[in-house]
């Protein structure tokens, strides 16, 4: 079983609301800004178009926020509870998306070119060393021509003692129980990461934690 899984099946068992547990509230108002700085500058597409988030979770955040603003949307988590507990949801809400269970760095059940918006439910810290490349690979295979992809990662350098300790700064990897579990660039080398790639970032925008920082990064295939 993943990891993705095993903690979904948790947070559904114990009656949360999202992945961020009790941090969802917080993390929701903090999106819901970054939202309004989109539509503010217009780095969102017109209403009704296709949009994609990557690490979609239960559906609370991203996918939630670009139904309710009238898009079509599509999901993708690793996790089948997730997906299924996104399902749920939209039922609930009375809102429609499409919600796949597959892996963001190869989404078979995707056309190339099919969004004109991908947005990274905070997946892109999550991966690992070539994960991130295949992602990226992913994702401009994805967008549409002129399509955006908006970068939600963690950024920076840890701020408590803890994950300080834990902190490989050379290949920027949180460690935990011996393995790599987050990587935590600082923003210039995330920026030259996604430069990279193959993509021009047009924005930025940095939410300062005292934990580490929290980089929205807007993009497009250069």
């Amino acid at each position: 079983m993943n990891p993705y899984e095993k903690q979904y099946r948790q947070l559904l068992a114990n009656g949360a609301v999202a992945w961020a547990g009790n941090g969802y509230l917080r993390a929701k108002k903090q999106q819901e800004k970054i939202f309004h700085w989109l539509s503010l500058h217009q780095y969102l597409p017109r209403s009704g178009a296709a949009v994609l988030e990557m690490g979609c979770g239960n559906g609370a955040m991203a996918a939630q926020s670009l139904a309710e603003r009238g898009y079509s949307v599509w999901g993708v988590d690793l996790s089948e509870t997730a997906i299924r507990w996104a399902e749920s949801r939209f039922q609930k809400e009375g809102l429609s998306a499409q919600f796949l269970v597959s892996d963001v760095c190869h989404i078979h059940q995707c056309k190339d070119s099919m969004f004109e918006l991908i947005f990274d439910g905070s997946c892109l810290h999550c991966l690992i060393d070539d994960a991130r490349a295949l992602f990226f690979k992913e994702v401009r295979r994805l967008l549409k021509p002129k399509g955006r992809l908006v970068i939600s990662s963690m950024c920076g350098t840890p701020g408590y003692s803890q994950d300080a300790t834990a902190y490989d700064p050379v290949r920027y990897h949180i460690m935990k129980d011996g393995q790599p579990w987050r990587t935590l660039k600082p923003l210039q080398a995330l920026t030259d990461e996604i430069k990279e790639e193959h993509f021009k970032v047009l924005a930025t925008r940095v939410n300062n934690n005292a934990w580490w920082d929290h980089a929205t990064l807007v993009c497009s295939v250069s």
